[in-house]
């Protein structure tokens, strides 16, 4: 039983506190609740190659989206977010967006869709912050109510597309992937214990009682087996009189 309580506390240590990034690349929809978002890896490598082979800056200055959805809701409210790969600098696409109808043609569906698109306009040195090191992020953060997004069968992946120019040239970005961004949770109010200190409680309370069960029953047996020896010291020495 002591080991039993050891597992478990053990095992509610090391149970997770919330969720994170969860990768959605090959998902045909999302739950975004408020404060949610979706995260997509837009690199440059494609732009800059083409652009360095017209003697044009290899870094874009001008990016332009749009992502498609099933969904239609008038209360949506998307904020757009491009920022650099370590999220040092950021740029916002403006207001709050809403997604608009629209129509799709694709090999796969064709019919109405709600759309949501934005466009920025960078300047050589911003772009070059936000591209140089590593492929941009672009960020869109549901701040309205829960909405579900996607347009299957296709992948959420596949329901973006972004445009990267400069200098009269544009291409498709080669998106990286896409992640789920789930929003942490409320922080506690003022007095309140860590999320983990019960838990931790729990666990260490569990150990103790199993040390002292587990010493409680190594005294036993070692007060049985003086006793025991005892016993026959006293049942012998009788015998070893006689042998005198």
């Amino acid at each position: 039983m002591a080991y039993r309580w050891c597992g478990l506390a053990v095992v509610l240590v090391a149970l997770p506190l919330g969720a994170g990034t969860i990768n959605v690349s090959a998902q045909v929809a999302a739950l975004l609740d408020t404060s949610d978002a979706l995260s997509f890896t837009v690199p440059s490598w494609n732009f800059g190659i083409d652009a360095g082979n017209y003697g044009l800056a290899v870094y874009p200055t001008s990016v332009g989206f749009v992502f498609v959805s099933a969904a239609e809701d008038p209360l949506a409210q998307i904020e757009a977010v491009l920022e650099s790969g370590d999220g040092s600098v950021s740029v916002s696409f403006g207001a709050p967006l809403s997604f608009v109808p629209g129509t799709f043609r694709g090999s796969r569906y064709g019919g109405a869709v709600s759309a949501l698109d934005g466009s920025l306009h960078l300047s050589e040195t911003l772009s070059q912050q936000l591209f140089g090191s590593s492929p941009a992020v672009l960020i869109l953060l549901n701040t309205g109510p829960a909405l579900t997004v996607g347009l299957p069968p296709y992948t959420l992946q596949q329901d973006l597309n972004v445009s990267l120019g400069g200098g009269g040239l544009s291409v498709g970005a080669r998106l990286g992937g896409a992640a789920l961004l789930e929003a942490s949770d409320p922080p506690d109010p003022p007095g309140a214990p860590e999320p983990c200190s019960g838990v931790l409680l729990l666990g260490g309370g569990a150990l103790l009682w199993a040390l002292a069960r587990l010493r409680k029953s190594k005294l036993s047996r070692g007060a049985e087996g003086a006793l025991e020896r005892d016993s026959y010291k006293l049942a012998a020495c009788p015998h070893a009189s006689l042998l005198k």
